[in-house]
């Protein structure tokens, strides 16, 4: 059976710092909504399936006809679906368009924040299966067969990673992707071949509750609250549930927080889902973390937050909202 019958789950990187190699490629990282796109150029029929594997090409129409622009037949693609306001991915009007059920208020959205598809891999192309094929060659079969619109395109590969990443970060994009050019198409596997490169901040916050852990982290918490302090007000900023906790680091930080609660919230400035609410711990504003973040939302809380370390030398006093 070939892969156009299958489900599939796309290929994933592990993080990496930036570097050079001749041995491989370098990408922009785009900020979107990561999808494997099957076109049916017979049936004049495109579908977009998520990693959740997930059909949601309806919410796109703007896309629905990029199958005018293939060569082939039957073609499975790897790529991203992104929403670019003034020439940089905006994450947010996408967030917009991805949770909308509505059909008239797809049309809308699709109209006032199009989107575009960036395609980077080849999987498939009429009965053959082209994942064992080095990327390289890959490549070279997607560019023969997209032909570029204004919402289809292939993505530009680069040879100096280092070069492109400084570049990436004066432009504040999301970072880099570095591709090994012999490796094939691992489905739904990590693999060391394919390495993320993000350009991320980091920042100092205040502890001030956790949720209820759940799974492997039931005995601990599940994430921290965080807060700032904002114009001498305590400003809820998000939650963070990943990092590098070893089993030790999530039970001294049970210990420390189980010693601090509190039963008043003790937010200024708090806005959060009802059903994390209700399995919130609240505890004294006193634990100061460094947090690592790809950047701040409209309503200033973080994205992609990722616990990095407690902070014994900074006070709560210290951790204030940058301007």
């Amino acid at each position: 059976m070939s892969l156009w019958e299958e489900l599939i789950k796309p290929m994933l990187a592990f993080p990496s710092k930036p570097f050079n190699d001749k041995e491989w490629l370098y990408e922009i990282k785009f900020d979107g909504t990561r999808t494997i796109c099957y076109i049916d150029k017979k049936n004049e029929n495109v579908r977009f399936l998520n990693r959740r594997l997930l059909w949601f090409q309806d919410r796109y129409p703007e896309l629905k006809d990029i199958w005018k622009n293939c060569e082939g037949e039957k073609i499975i693609l790897d790529g991203e679906i992104v929403v670019f306001d003034r020439g940089k991915p905006n994450f947010w009007k996408l967030a917009e368009r991805e949770h909308v059920d509505d059909e008239l208020r797809i049309q809308i959205l699709s109209k006032k924040y199009p989107a575009t598809l960036i395609v980077f891999d080849i999987l498939h192309l009429d009965g053959k299966d082209l994942i064992d094929l080095p990327l390289i060659k890959r490549k070279k079969i997607l560019e023969e067969v997209v032909k570029e619109t204004k919402n289809f395109l292939i993505s530009e590969t680069f040879e100096e990673g280092i070069e492109l990443f400084e570049k990436v970060k004066e432009m504040k994009l999301e970072g880099i992707m570095a591709k090994k050019k012999d490796s094939v198409y691992e489905i739904g596997k990590r693999s060391k071949k394919w390495l993320k490169i993000k350009a991320i901040k980091t920042m100092d916050a205040i502890i001030c509750g956790f949720t209820k852990g759940e799974g492997k982290r039931e005995k601990y918490f599940g994430a921290l609250l965080l807060g700032v302090w904002d114009q001498g007000k305590l400003r809820y900023i998000g939650r963070v549930g990943t990092g590098n906790w070893s089993e030790t680091d999530l039970e001294k930080m049970k210990t420390k927080l189980e010693k601090l609660k509190v039963d008043f919230n003790p937010f200024d400035i708090f806005e959060e889902e009802k059903e994390i609410i209700e399995k919130t711990t609240f505890v004294k504003p006193e634990i100061v973390v460094e947090i690592e973040f790809l950047e701040f939302t409209q309503d200033k809380k973080l994205r992609a937050p990722s616990f990095k370390r407690i902070r014994l030398d900074k006070t709560q006093e210290e951790c204030v909202l940058a301007e």
